[in-house]
């Protein structure tokens, strides 16, 4: 059975159902506003219907309208971070990423930070995270805009391969001529609802003329579907053209890369006149609606920049292979949240957002903890302070992507993943400013209780500072969960509630964080040391059901 996607809109989008078939490329139409965007945001999953639901959504990838260039990486290593994100390994990801920057003509930027790139070479490097990883589903919102001559064709090709390897590719664009001799279904959206619009059932279609090169003793594959037109060059026979219908167009491809050995596609461009003797029957059709006006695509010239092919031009060896897997995130579960953790961490760390609570984490703890204190009253401090910190951090982790970014990582590995791995990423910075602040503070601190005379042992209270400044790490990472995206949008909002929900836990009483340093203190007074396990355990269940709660609302919010 082939892969289908049900799907009803939310309120912008009425009574939307949508079927969509693999090796199917389908072209979105209508006037600004009415839903297109929305429409793609649903089939990537970044976003979720207010009704209905979305099912049999496959390894998906996104390119969203408007692609943020400001981010702390460079074109090369954000390219590995999300190809580790889609489950590959970082090899993989690598040579996957350096074949789709040399095909769009931007090899040579691998190594440029993205902020230093232009919006062109910016929106190359959107197109290669989505193509690097093979998709099953690809959509394209705009996706050319931006692009030069040269990369609009490599994009057409991209769009061509992968519909004959066997994926479903969506897209809107603004010009009506883009991809208008292949495109096999198209909707158009208008008063809030969405209908097939295109040729007339049965009509026999634009013609499409495809060029490939073979290697011998490379054959054409017999009974190929629509029996094309063959034709072979008179001066160099490993040249092959072959003339369809847009309907058998996508077949015909998918004959001549899958044959062994497989030909090479060197150029895909739509005829201005149908095929004589072929109709549409036995491919991807719409019919159009009973009221509808069936109207011919627009076709460019050959010459025209947005044609989808070079013809002449011999595209570049294809990416590694790597296996495929029916559903998104398609490595091993704990390899991508590790990958997404890691990306989040990146962007953390390299934005250098981190150094700001940090800093003010060091300068509490600068004012509070003196050489000589005594130790368990001073790893109290140091965790209570630490609690702040860690909801700042968390705050920080999932806000500081740009919302084009943020689109394009959920629907690779859903929102309520990525959102769960920012949250990680700030609970283990946390915990190593906490672990770095316990480590100094055992060493200048004297192992004696209030009086100065009872001597406290080491090891168990450092075990018991460790154990607290995790009890304050995990819930002050609750509370910044809780007070932001996607809790509160606002940031006025947001920071306030971050304030009163800090300073509730700190004194609010059943709270972990404050039982913690209350062990602590309480300790250093009778110098005994308390191992704070059950406030460990409190702080453990409170940060799950924040995480459970903000990741959900990130798939239903987003």
């Amino acid at each position: 059975m082939g892969r289908r996607y049900g799907l009803r809109g939310p309120w912008v989008l009425r009574g939307v159902d949508l079927d969509l078939a693999p090796r199917t490329l389908v072209r979105v139409v209508g006037a600004n506003g009415t839903g297109k965007s929305t429409l793609l945001r649903l089939l990537a999953g970044t976003q979720a219907p207010t009704e209905g639901r979305i099912t049999g959504r496959p390894r998906t990838a996104y390119v969203p309208e408007r692609f943020p260039a400001a981010l702390p990486f460079t074109a090369l290593g954000y390219l590995v971070h999300l190809g580790r994100v889609h489950g590959l390994t970082s090899a993989e990801a690598s040579a996957g990423a350096l074949h789709w920057l040399e095909r769009f003509g931007a090899a040579g930027h691998a190594r440029t930070p993205m902020a230093e790139l232009s919006k062109g070479t910016s929106q190359k490097v959107a197109v290669a995270q989505a193509l690097l990883a093979r998709p099953d589903l690809l959509v394209l919102d705009e996706a050319w805009t931006g692009l030069d001559a040269g990369a609009r064709g490599e994009l057409d090709r991209a769009v061509a391969e992968r519909v004959a390897e066997g994926a479903t590719v969506v897209f809107v664009d603004h010009d009506p001529r883009r991809l208008s001799g292949s495109a096999g279904l198209a909707y158009r959206l208008e008063g809030l609802t969405l209908t097939p619009a295109g040729s007339p059932p049965g009509g026999p279609g634009p013609g499409v003329r495809i060029e490939a090169r073979g290697e011998a003793p490379a054959l054409v594959p017999a009974g190929l579907p629509g029996t094309p037109v063959v034709d072979r060059d008179a001066e160099d026979p490993r040249l092959l053209r072959l003339t369809t219908t847009a309907a058998h167009s996508d077949d015909v491809l998918h004959a001549l890369l899958t044959a062994r050995p497989p030909w090479h596609i060197t150029g895909v461009r739509p005829l201005a006149v149908p095929v004589p003797g072929q109709s549409a029957g036995g491919g991807a059709r719409v019919g159009a609606a009973p009221d509808a006006v069936a109207t011919p695509p627009r076709v460019p010239p050959p010459s025209s920049p947005t044609a989808p092919a070079v013809p002449g031009r011999v595209p570049a060896p294809g990416p590694p292979s790597h296996p495929s897997s029916a559903r998104r995130g398609s490595g091993p579960p704990v390899r991508v949240t590790a990958a997404l953790t890691r990306y989040h961490a990146g962007l953390l760390v390299r934005s250098q957002r981190w150094l700001a609570p940090a800093l003010l984490y060091a300068a509490v703890l600068a004012v509070g903890v003196r050489p000589g204190q005594p130790v368990l009253d001073s790893l109290g401090y140091a965790a209570a302070a630490l609690l702040p910190a860690a909801a700042w951090l968390a705050r920080l982790c999932v806000t500081q992507e740009p919302h084009a970014a943020r689109t394009v990582v959920a629907s690779a590995a859903g929102p309520s993943r990525a959102h769960a791995a920012a949250l990680s990423a700030a609970l283990g910075r946390s915990l190593a400013l906490g672990a770095t602040a316990c480590v100094v503070t055992l060493l200048i601190s004297e192992p004696a209780g209030n009086d100065r005379t009872t001597l406290v042992p080491l090891l168990p209270a450092a075990l018991a500072g460790l154990l607290a400044v995790a009890c304050c790490a995990l819930t002050g990472t609750a509370v910044g969960a809780l007070c932001s995206r996607p809790v509160l949008r606002r940031r006025g909002w947001s920071l306030m509630v971050t304030l009163l929900g800090v300073l509730l836990a700190l004194v609010g009483k059943g709270s972990p964080a404050r039982e913690a340093v209350t062990w602590l203190v309480s300790g250093s007074a009778t110098g005994t040391v308390r191992v704070p396990l059950l406030p460990l355990g409190g702080a453990v269940a409170v940060v799950a059901a924040a995480g459970a709660l903000t990741s959900w609302l990130a798939r239903v919010r987003a």
